[in-house]
């Protein structure tokens, strides 16, 4: 008698007031259906050894899996959890950003920075949250070394725009006038964290970034 049609012989013969079936078989359960299917064998065609190693070696196999399985999900917890206390442990820390954000907040815009590959002449340029560009700035030539700049909050004409969340733009041309590849990044302080949907993200200021993003821990 084969496993499968012991288990639906086994599974027909449950009580009426049973309303729920199991969707997978248990150690237990496996070895209460190997006794009854050695109960009820043939006298005259007993099962073989071949057949019950074969079935053993079948159940071993589904168990070592459901206990892969398991392990899988208990490290995949415990990495959620040290990147969770590793993100916690950010808070209160000057950390280097890849992106182009400037958070100006009480009147003090956060710092911006980048780097060229070969020195060039460059223009810097902040747009509004709405993408318009209120200020250009013409910074001069400079050189492969980090540059860092502060903005001072004012556009074109000299008039102090409001706090907020704004981006920078940086251009660069060598001597030849060819366009240079520009590596824009921030540094801001971590002020906390936060999880969504599966995702943590570290927050400066009104910024959320992930993990990924922070190039250096300052």
């Amino acid at each position: 008698m084969e496993l499968t049609s012991l288990q639906a012989t086994t599974n027909q013969s449950q009580t009426a007031g049973s309303t729920k079936s199991k969707g997978t078989l248990t150690q237990e359960d496996f070895m209460n259906l190997f006794v009854t299917q050695m109960k009820n064998q043939n006298p005259l065609e007993p099962m073989d050894s071949y057949q019950m190693a074969t079935q053993l070696a079948q159940f071993n196999s589904v168990e070592a899996l459901q206990n892969l399985t398991a392990s899988n999900k208990n490290l995949e917890l415990y990495q959620a959890t040290m990147n969770n206390l590793q993100l916690a442990s950010l808070i209160g820390k000057k950390v280097q950003a890849s992106g182009n954000t400037l958070e100006k907040n009480l009147g003090t815009v956060s710092e911006g920075y980048y780097q060229l590959p070969k020195t060039g002449k460059v223009t810097l340029q902040i747009f509004g949250s709405n993408g318009n560009l209120v200020r250009s700035i013409d910074a001069g030539t400079k050189d492969t070394s980090e540059q860092k700049f502060v903005w001072d909050g004012k556009d074109q004409q000299g008039v102090t725009l409001p706090d907020g969340t704004y981006t920078f733009q940086v251009s660069a041309v060598d001597e030849k006038g060819q366009s240079i590849q520009v590596s824009p990044y921030t540094i801001g302080t971590v002020t906390g964290i936060s999880f969504e949907n599966g995702i943590s993200y570290v927050h400066i200021g009104s910024r959320k970034i992930t993990l990924s993003e922070i190039l250096a821990i300052l």
